[in-house]
């Protein structure tokens, strides 16, 4: 089992595979990675597949969202 002290997701896009996610251990670089996922969705995906997908992606998206909303505040303040 992989254990990391301070885990931390990286999302990029690669060429040929599209938007990735890696799981890092407190790094922002890719290359020390643990862990790559495609996050695109396949028709050959499992049910299960599908859902962890998913969820990523709105948790992406949403971590966007915040990320805006702090710099709005940082810059109001």
């Amino acid at each position: 089992m992989m254990q990391l002290t301070k885990p931390r997701i990286t999302t990029f896009n690669h060429p040929h595979f599209g938007e990735m996610v890696a799981v890092t251990n407190g790094s922002n670089n890719i290359n020390d990675s643990r862990c790559w996922m495609s996050i695109e969705e396949h028709p050959y995906d499992d049910q299960e597949t599908m859902v962890y997908k998913s969820t990523i992606a709105y948790l992406m998206e949403e971590n966007k969202r915040l990320k805006k909303q702090v710099r709005k505040l940082e810059q109001a303040t």
